[in-house]
């Protein structure tokens, strides 16, 4: 019965795309795979799983080049990893909303900064923008600094095997961003309703890739009627479910207390969460934002700093010079600082700020960014047309020959040299109006994370100049497992 459900809203669709009156487009003259009648090159993407997407658009790039266009049913999607166009498509003021893929996330995050377009996201921008200032980081970085500690704790009792990064990232990663964003320390929280929300938080985004990767599942009504949907609406209650109850009692703690120091006498930390319910205060922003940004930081803040981290922790253990140069730079900072850096002191760590930019422009978090045109606009003589989908390739942009030299090699000092001449060339965080608004909060998380972690620990791979393959749907991923073992200095 599903499938024939399935079946007869595939040809209701197809035809309504078909026979839908359309001028002709301009993009129809770029290089792309060859279109079928009516459905373009939809029937090419119906069995590919998120490796083989991956891989896929990596061969078009490198068979049609810089600019190509795919045509999904009626939808045109232009595909560039030109830094020129890249340049033209992220610096619009105008063209800011995301693409139909984003729209999956919407249940679970709302229309939040993320999402949004419009008033609303300038709007919100603005109220969230003061959330990354300086002294706010500041109160983040005492959070950061701690968790990193207890990471070095959980790498330490490993005694030198070998470890699976991404499992151990993700959890200090989701920990610092709960407590930063929601004020709730979910590694002490032992109640089944933290380990709840720790477990789904991790379903969701196995199950939105499975959906992604899933074509008859872009419809909303049979996504719902679907296994995989109706277990994403069940564990999408969980996670609504405690971050609204942390809401509720974050709000009662600030109308009951005036306080600005814990039982203890220690001073209380903020976290986003408090700057958001100070916003409602003011009329800025309803109940209904609040769960909406703070969904969003947990979200954002959590899978893709994980991710980061992995990458550029086997590319660490792989390069023994580079380790030991970082090494260095930390124990000189140390003694500068009397063995306890502040947030400050690691703007002085240049090649540790130039290690995780090289590692990010090799393995960008976001591998490709996605946008639909809101207005009619030009890429110098090409007119792209309102509705049409952008997708830019981060990825096989930040590995073009022509920005830098051997670009398939982990090599640091790029950005020591000023061997990245192109400003949009390196975009891991996005660029323009809609650039990453919480770049400086991950990347202080990282320098906090990958300090701690050499300062005490020798890295070594589990085999030498190893890689894993990659996969992506939003965040990309390795295919199989990243083992590092890490042996203590002392």
């Amino acid at each position: 019965m599903m499938l024939i459900i399935i079946l007869v809203i595939l040809v209701v669709l197809i035809f309504r795309w078909a026979y839908r009156a359309h001028g002709r487009d301009p993009l129809d003259d770029l290089p792309g795979p060859p279109r079928l009648p009516g459905i373009g090159n939809a029937l090419e993407f119906v069995n590919v799983g998120p490796d083989m997407l991956f891989n896929t658009m990596l061969k078009l790039t490198s068979k049609y080049g810089d600019r190509f266009v795919l045509k999904m049913l009626n939808t045109r999607v232009l595909h560039t990893s030109s830094p020129h166009d890249v340049e033209i498509l992220l610096s619009h003021s105008r063209n800011i909303t995301k693409s139909t893929p984003y729209t999956f996330l919407e249940s679970w995050l709302g229309t939040g900064l993320l999402l949004s377009s419009g008033n609303k996201w300038h709007k919100r921008r603005k109220i969230l923008t003061p959330t990354f200032h300086f002294n706010i980081l500041k109160s983040f970085y005492v959070v950061m600094e701690e968790k990193s500690r207890n990471l070095v704790e959980v790498l330490r009792q490993t005694q030198g095997r070998d470890v699976d990064l991404l499992p151990v990232l993700s959890d200090f990663t989701l920990y610092t961003i709960c407590e930063t964003a929601m004020g709730t320390q979910l590694d002490m929280d032992k109640s089944a309703a933290s380990l709840e929300y720790k477990n789904n938080i991790m379903k969701i985004g196995n199950l939105l890739l499975s959906r992604l990767t899933r074509i008859w599942l872009h419809n909303d009504l049979l996504y719902k009627m679907s296994p995989i949907g109706k277990q994403f609406t069940k564990c999408l209650n969980i996670v609504h479910s405690f971050a609204d109850n942390v809401i509720a009692n974050r709000r009662r703690q600030k109308m009951t207390s005036t306080d600005e120091v814990d039982p203890e006498g220690m001073k209380k930390r903020m976290a986003m969460l408090d700057l958001l319910l100070e916003a409602q205060d003011k009329e800025e922003i309803d109940l209904e934002g609040i769960r909406e940004e703070v969904n969003t930081f947990m979200f954002e803040g959590h899978d893709t700093t994980a991710i980061a981290l992995t990458f550029c922790l086997m590319l660490i253990a792989d390069h023994e010079d580079v380790q030991e140069r970082i090494y260095e730079e930390c124990r000189q900072l140390l003694d500068k600082c009397e063995g306890r850096p502040g947030m400050s002191d690691f703007s002085h760590m240049r090649y540790l700020d130039a290690v995780i930019k090289e590692s990010l422009r090799l393995y960008p978090s976001v591998p490709f960014i996605g946008r639909r045109i809101d207005e009619d606009f030009y890429i110098d003589d090409l007119l792209v047309k309102k509705d049409t989908q952008v997708s830019i390739h981060i990825y096989s942009l930040q590995r073009r020959e022509d920005l830098y030299s051997e670009p398939q090699l982990f090599r640091p000092e790029r950005f020591l040299d000023g061997e990245v001449k192109h400003q949009y060339g390196f975009v891991p965080f996005s660029a323009g109006p809609r650039n990453c608004i919480g770049q400086r909060f991950a990347m202080l998380e990282m320098k906090c994370a990958l300090s701690a972690i050499v300062k005490e620990f020798k890295l070594e791979p589990r085999v030498r100049s190893w890689r894993p393959g990659l996969a992506s749907t939003m965040i990309l991923r390795p295919l199989e497992p990243v083992y590092v073992r890490f042996i203590p200095r002392h």
